[in-house]
């Protein structure tokens, strides 16, 4: 047998289970901080700035990758 909640001792739960994980957000927040000195929005702020300049870095390297299979090709014509 199946015992059936209310919706208001539903909503009730929900509720708890909301202030509970806001509680538990607040304090990763804080350990994140004390550990790396740096709020949660920072280290994101830095992991996506660091993603970009991975990404232009490995297009500039496949560019230079290209240009330099480009000479090879042009010198071996010239031969």
């Amino acid at each position: 047998m199946s015992k059936t909640k209310s919706i208001t001792d539903l909503v009730t739960q929900l509720q708890e289970e909301n202030e509970q994980a806001k509680f538990f957000y607040k304090l990763f927040g804080q350990a994140v901080k004390h550990e790396f000195n740096y709020s949660v929005d920072e280290l994101h702020e830095i992991i996506l700035k660091y993603k970009a300049y991975e990404s232009r870095y490995a297009n500039k390297e496949a560019q230079r990758t290209e240009k330099q299979g480009q000479q090879q090709d042009i010198s071996r014509s010239e031969m």
